[in-house]
């Protein structure tokens, strides 16, 4: 029980020192809102082209290699003749990997929504 109440402590610390090592790296903004493609004028589609790239960039040139570093940081930090070394790099890894993933399935999901209406919009430019 002992064991499970420090391993506990240990990751709510890591966690909690960590976030205030993440808060560097800021989580970008997904588009609000992405235009009806059917009834989206040209202009409303190339804002939100526009927007959306943007996002995308935050996301993969800027959001993800700060994760990266800040994850690098606190491993580096940790000391590897620690008996609990394993378990706090894989607790630093664990939250490192949502984050990242979290971070990419949103992405995803935009970059679905956009190509939906993008089919959309060329459609109502046929007719």
């Amino acid at each position: 029980m002992m064991k499970h109440l420090i391993h506990a402590s240990l990751a709510a610390l890591l966690l909690a020192s960590g976030g205030a090592a993440h808060a560097a790296c800021v989580y970008p903004q997904a588009p609000k809102a992405i235009p009806n493609g059917a009834a989206a004028t040209k202009e409303q589609m190339l804002e939100a082209q526009v927007s959306i790239k943007q996002y995308s960039s935050a996301v993969q040139e800027t959001y993800l290699p700060c994760l990266e570093a800040e994850k690098n940081e606190s491993i580096a930090a940790l000391d590897n003749m620690d008996p609990d070394f394993t378990q706090k790099k894989a607790t630093i890894d664990e939250v490192h990997a949502k984050k990242h993933n979290a971070a990419l399935d949103e992405l995803q999901s935009v970059a679905d929504r956009w190509s939906v209406e993008l089919k959309a919009y060329n459609a109502a430019q046929k007719k």
